[in-house]
């Protein structure tokens, strides 16, 4: 059962005991309130190791280019929360945030404002009337679970107070943040899109219900006399679309949701499509000037393969568009259900809630571009590869004990001809450098790899996940106690 499990999350909602179709998501009992797809850069697109990549050797490596957005303040901050099974918090149990902290809200409705949903979508939109305080508790399938809302809406909120009250002008101590989640269990990006897919008749599009749920939530504050404004899209998603790259069903090249023919190639086209459309439709409706930037998590869950063209699409995505698909890091460092080792358990979500937080107030508080740990320019002299990265919070830290030590701390090396050569040592040689010594010379140029690792068929999060053991040494405080550092996201790069 496990290892059938760990093969198919495409259909995430067959390792469930309970996914009856009829089931209506919860309410609290708590009463009250266009981008240019074509690359820029030339690049083709990851096929795996020895496949072209996402940079050329020995160039740096695509920067950080978003323009600074100075801070404007809003009665009603919403994020919007898509993507597939841990969007919904499969397995997130027991509930942790059964109060509110704050005076964050969600729709009297639930923060997932959506009936009868089962492992295909859902068939309703659950309309709202008024916002209440938020907390957990929802039921996508059978049972009341924890999404990631809470911990993302109440550590903005606590960083507000914190870190940025005084220092951020005309910030408030009292940012109220609405959250609502429409994803969908199991789903690949072309049914979470605009339009949706043509294979699920009779279930309502995502991308429609976050639509209603923009246009409910704005004139729930229009009636209270409260500004509103949309501040992001959190995708919380990759795993089904990584299996139907791995089994040759994948829907890619697509028709763009405006009706163009292949105007799609890759994974990565479709999220600079996602944000396109999601920031284009909210505009429409909430008459915003202000961006709405789409925020990924990046995807370590995977068992089948050694390696996720995904996951590499996520951070393609995040090089080719600054500022719009915004990479919030991996979730390699993220607790997951030992039980199915696929999803993230209570603490997991909600500690991934507050890693979109931690980014969500670089990006609106103090109107700054992201950059999680990633390669800046990479350079070889002999034997010798130096990795400069991007760094959030310098130095950078070699942790064998918050993640499980890996081989080489997570690097692989790959020549021409797609073997492995042997690397002998991996050390931090700066605040943002690391350097890989191999065993011998190469001839000629070669791949580096980080975090395509995984030993296929084994549970994600044991010593044999896909996983580095790279961070830096960011402190930002957490409303829960967690650590919050920047992991380095799993990357393929070129090297001369």
């Amino acid at each position: 059962m496990l290892l059938g499990c760990l093969a198919s999350l495409a259909s995430a909602s067959a390792c469930q005991d309970d996914t009856s179709g009829g089931d209506t998501p919860g309410r609290s009992a708590n009463p009250g309130l266009p981008v240019e797809l074509d690359d820029p850069g030339g690049h083709v697109g990851p096929g795996g190791p020895g496949d072209p990549g996402s940079s050329d050797g020995g160039e740096p490596l695509p920067d950080a280019g978003a323009p600074a957005v100075p801070y404007v303040d809003f009665g009603v901050n919403h994020v919007l929360v898509t993507g597939q099974s841990n969007s919904v918090a499969n397995s997130g149990v027991p509930v942790l945030s059964t109060t509110q902290p704050f005076a964050n809200v969600m729709f009297d409705t639930g923060v997932m404002p959506m009936r009868q949903c089962d492992g295909e979508g859902c068939r309703a939109f659950d309309a709202p009337t008024s916002f209440v305080p938020l907390v957990e508790g929802d039921r996508f399938f059978g049972y009341a679970v924890e999404t990631s809302s809470a911990g993302l809406a109440n550590e903005i909120t606590y960083l507000a107070n914190e870190r940025h009250h005084g220092v951020v002008a005309g910030l408030p101590m009292d940012h109220k943040v609405l959250v609502s989640v429409h994803g969908r269990s199991g789903n690949t990006y072309w049914c979470l899109r605009k339009g949706g897919c043509n294979y699920k008749p009779g279930y309502l599009s995502p991308f429609e219900q976050g639509m209603m749920e923009v246009a409910a939530a704005k004139q729930i504050a229009d009636a209270a006399n409260a500004s509103y404004v949309v501040r992001a899209v959190a995708a919380i998603h990759g795993e089904s679309d990584h299996y139907s790259y791995t089994d040759g069903s994948q829907e890619f090249p697509l028709t763009g949701s405006d009706g163009t023919p292949g105007k799609l190639k890759s994974y990565a086209d479709g999220l600079l499509e996602w944000q396109a459309d999601y920031e284009a439709e909210i505009r429409a409706i909430t008459g915003q000037t202000l961006p709405v930037p789409l925020f990924v998590s990046q995807i370590s869950g995977w068992n089948d393969t050694r390696y996720s063209k995904v996951a590499q699409y996520e951070l393609e995505a995040h090089e080719r568009a600054p500022g719009k698909v915004v990479l919030i890091g991996p979730s390699y460092p993220i607790a997951l259900d030992q039980s199915d080792c696929r999803h993230f358990t209570n603490e997991g979500g909600r500690r991934l809630g507050e890693y979109f937080a931690k980014v969500y107030a670089r990006v609106v508080f103090e109107g700054k571009p992201w950059e999680p740990v990633r390669p800046k320019a990479v350079t070889r002299a002999g034997a010798v590869i130096t990795v400069t990265f991007h760094v959030p919070s310098p130095p950078l830290v070699i942790d064998t004990q918050r993640v499980a030590a890996v081989a080489s701390y997570g690097f692989d090396y790959l020549d021409e001809s797609g073997a492995t050569p042997a690397i002998s040592k991996v050390e931090v040689s700066g605040p943002e450098t690391v350097t890989i010594t191999l065993a011998s010379a190469p001839t000629g140029a070669g791949r580096l790899t980080y975090a395509q690792n995984q030993a296929p068929f084994t549970c994600i999060g044991t010593p044999r996940g896909a996983r580095g053991n790279l961070r830096d040494s960011d402190a930002t405080p957490s409303k829960h106690g967690y650590d919050l550092h920047n992991w380095s996201v799993h990357f393929d790069v070129a090297v001369p």
